[in-house]
């Protein structure tokens, strides 16, 4: 898992507008288990651990786990999204155009999401996924609303 993690890493860093470390001219390690992870909302288990920035703000890197059989049920971001597979086998799709779901996305598999689109994910192993997600612009996961 360590050398896929350092992989998906490597691939963010390799953008042209890939993220600068939090004080120029430092550099900042964060062994795994010492992540600050915490869960994003009571009623789900997603836990999430940011490695640079605050997604809720802007530009940010962040590290998403959820249980094997995990399903995130409909929802959308605020912003447009890039995503590694770290860990897991993930399913990630569009309901209203069918895109993305014939693909198992197993570890260093990729893909990106548009900002506001419908999109549903699930963590199609019997093992934890772990995901890591990278934004530019500030991103909040939105559920639609319930009739």
């Amino acid at each position: 898992m360590r050398k896929l993690f350092l992989f998906a890493v490597g691939l963010v860093l390799a953008l042209p507008a890939a993220p600068q470390a939090q004080a120029p001219g430092a550099n900042r390690y964060i062994p795994a288990e010492k992540l600050p992870w915490y869960q994003e909302a009571p009623q789900l288990p997603v836990m999430l651990a940011p490695l640079w920035g605050d997604r809720a703000h802007g530009e940010a890197g962040t590290l998403l786990k959820v249980p094997g059989g995990f399903d995130s049920g409909l929802h959308s971001h605020t912003a447009d999204y890039w995503a590694v597979v770290v860990e897991g086998t993930w399913r990630h799709w569009v309901p209203s155009t069918g895109e993305g779901k014939s693909f198992e996305l197993r570890p260093g598999s990729h893909w990106t999401q548009v900002k506001t689109q419908l999109h549903q994910d699930a963590c199609i192993s019997r093992t934890p996924c772990t995901i890591f997600l990278f934004n530019k612009e500030p991103y909040v996961t939105e559920f639609p609303k319930k009739n």
